[in-house]
């Protein structure tokens, strides 16, 4: 189903106009003359944006033969070690370097004899002449170029691999395959199995892309086929899945319905190495959302979701698939971590309910992006210190109304407990897990009538801290910079000290303060039967909870006192 869809979509954006080209970055064009002169060495990079890197520029180029266990050239575009026969970094002997541009030599050399255009001519000309390939790289080498470069030719003004007879020779010989015609896995129709996958950019693969089909060991194969026999696919299938996959995982890809622009972004990169990817039958509003939430959720997209229900906006047919993939690229091939369906509107059910349950707020601040949820959760707040496979599982749990996995729980409270503190990205999940994995309703602001031991008993840390500042004037130390960690496991043994210096602190206040402090301490210990020697993680959770409620409480109150003080306004409410 998922590789039919991924051809499906394919066809649909239009990705096929010439399914034998594909585009990809083109950093150098050399432009020659009749009789193979060289003329000038045209870097495509325009301008850059602020802080980064210019970007080459996206030409629809021969596709690409991937990476080989040899040398292999490809037709008329390729990098300096084929097209020029040298390369920046010194990594290649000479004996390297001239056998690749032997290669590339002889395949425009056998494409001249057959067409006799030229534009080919003028191109086999250059290769052929140390003198002007000499030129070439003298202009190159002043300007700086990479070694994954990609060069193309331009002859009289236009580039060689679009004249229109080299296109057609080129998908002739790339489709004259002998073989025995087998039923494709994908379409079903009778047809020669493509040996070769075409290659998929997947982060943390080569830069050259990786194979997501490959049999590299006979252990991985049955029934006397040998390699990609294996899995067969058709050239036009094989074309399709992975111009798809490719689109899905640029966040450039040429629009071929709107020239000039780029298709919508269907990815995220969970990690250094992994990518979520999706896509949908049909297109939809919530796609672009899901590109967002991960880095910078827009208030309009996460409002319009929230409200759909209510305004009937929400697609009645379950017929709009939905897809993700989660692939990761390492040691020369892609891995495919995982695949999921399911329709568009359980999706937006449950992204909206995931907005719902981190607003700890109501509403008043932007929504938390994920990627600032899950920093929250290591030291540091480094992304790089994240467990393997964590942020794979919480965006899959996002997408599919899944539980949580109880690894976000145990690094929420480990992380309070570490740092002494509940800000409030650890106070968004941890609401966010209570609601969806346990089912309970947690309230966006202070729950007077939550009776949960851990949620009273977080409470009754945050007056605690609020009734020393008020007494001490702010200490640069609080109670709960010293027995946070304490009081959130063990409050048996921390409570009853914490209890007994309070009524210190409260004595020291004047006015209507002391009764102030004294009624919510009192009020907060009316429903704690006894404190527990120990608390349970979730009840831990709920300690973070409930201290995060309580400290927000007193701050909007302060906030509501136009200009007056913490202790003005505690004043004016104990009077």
């Amino acid at each position: 189903m998922i590789l039919e869809s991924l051809v499906a979509l394919a066809r649909k954006e239009k990705l096929l106009a010439n399914p034998d080209y594909v585009p990809l970055a083109v950093a150098w064009i050399l432009a020659v003359g009749d009789e193979g002169r060289f003329l000038n060495a045209i870097p495509t990079a325009g301008e850059a944006e602020p802080g980064k890197k210019p970007r080459a520029k996206v030409l629809s180029i021969p596709r690409r033969r991937g990476k080989t266990s040899g040398p292999a050239a490809d037709f008329l575009v390729d990098k300096s070690e084929y097209v020029l026969g040298v390369e920046p970094d010194g990594k290649r002997s000479q004996e390297d370097l001239a056998e690749r541009l032997g290669l590339f030599r002889k395949s425009v050399r056998e494409a001249l004899a057959t067409t006799k255009i030229p534009a080919l001519a003028a191109v086999s000309g250059f290769l052929e002449s140390d003198a002007e390939r000499g030129q070439a790289i003298e202009h190159i080498s002043a300007q700086g170029y990479q070694s994954n470069d990609l060069f193309a030719f331009q002859y009289h003004g236009q580039l060689v691999h679009e004249v229109p007879e080299i296109q057609k020779y080129f998908s002739v010989l790339r489709r004259s395959v002998a073989g025995t015609g087998r039923q494709c896995l994908i379409c079903g129709a009778t047809a020669v199995p493509v040996k070769k996958h075409p290659s998929v950019k997947v982060p943390g693969g080569t830069t050259s892309g990786v194979a997501v089909v490959s049999f590299n060991s006979k252990a991985f194969e049955s029934y006397g086929f040998e390699r990609n026999e294996n899995a067969c696919v058709c050239r036009d299938c094989a074309d399709a899945y992975t111009t798809a996959l490719n689109r899905l995982l640029s966040d450039r890809y040429p629009d071929p319905k709107n020239l000039g622009q780029t298709l919508p972004s269907r990815f995220v990169r969970l990690s250094p190495d992994t990518t979520a990817l999706f896509w949908a039958d049909e297109d939809t509003p919530v796609l672009q959302l899901l590109k967002e939430f991960f880095d910078a959720p827009r208030v309009e997209s996460v409002g319009e979701l929230l409200k759909a229900p209510g305004k009937g906006a929400m697609p009645p047919s379950v017929a709009n698939r939905f897809y993700c993939l989660v692939l990761s690229g390492g040691q020369g091939r892609a891995v495919l971590r995982g695949m999921h369906t399911g329709t568009v509107s359980q999706l937006e059910r449950s992204v909206a309910a995931y907005f719902e349950s981190i607003d700890i707020d109501s509403g008043r601040s932007l929504p938390l992006p994920l990627r600032r949820l899950l920093e929250t959760l290591v030291l540091q707040r480094k992304w790089d210190n994240l467990p393997p496979g964590l942020a794979t599982e919480i965006f899959l749990a996002i997408l599919f109304e899944r539980k949580f996995p109880r690894t976000l729980l145990a690094r929420a409270v480990g992380r309070c407990r570490a740092e002494q503190e509940v800000p409030r990205e650890r106070a968004a999940i941890l609401r966010a897990y209570f609601i969806r994995n346990l089912k309970q309703e947690v309230s966006v602001g202070l729950d007077k009538a939550n009776t949960s031991v851990g949620y009273r008993l977080g409470r009754l840390m945050a007056v605690l801290e609020r009734a020393q500042a008020a007494a001490q004037g702010n200490p640069n130390k609080t109670i709960v910079d010293r027995y946070y960690g304490a009081a959130s496991t063990r409050p048996g043994t921390v409570f009853p000290r914490l209890v007994a210096l309070s009524q210190h602190h409260i004595a020291k206040l004047t006015g209507g303060l002391a009764a102030f402090y004294q009624s919510r301490v009192g009020e907060v210990m009316d429903g704690i039967a006894g404190f527990p020697a120990t608390l349970r993680m979730e009840e831990q959770g709920l300690f973070a909870l409930g201290y995060y409620h309580q400290r927000q409480d007193f701050y909007k109150k302060t906030d509501a006192g136009a200009g007056d003080s913490d202790t003005g306004s505690e004043k004016g409410e104990a009077a």
